[in-house]
């Protein structure tokens, strides 16, 4: 099964520099993380490329949280592999 937690993690790590050890799964975006609307859109674009799926953007705009994003790959993702 995919850590869709650890998955982001990485890949928040990857694109903005952040420490790790800061990324918590109730961590804000935009106050604790400084991710902006502009940075979510890339990462979003990151998220799509890497688990070949579409987000519609008025899904993306209710993503507040890291928790945000990872229950909607959870429940988005078919995990049948």
């Amino acid at each position: 099964m995919v850590d869709y937690l650890e998955d982001l993690k990485n890949l928040i790590v990857k694109q903005f520099g952040i420490d790790p050890e800061n990324i918590e799964e109730d961590s804000s975006l935009e106050a604790d993380l400084n991710i902006t609307e502009l940075d979510l859109e890339d990462l979003i674009e990151t998220i799509q490329d890497k688990y070949q799926i579409q987000i519609p953007p008025e899904k993306v705009s209710t993503f507040k949280k890291v928790s945000d994003i990872v229950n909607y790959l959870f429940e988005n993702i078919d995990n049948a592999g």
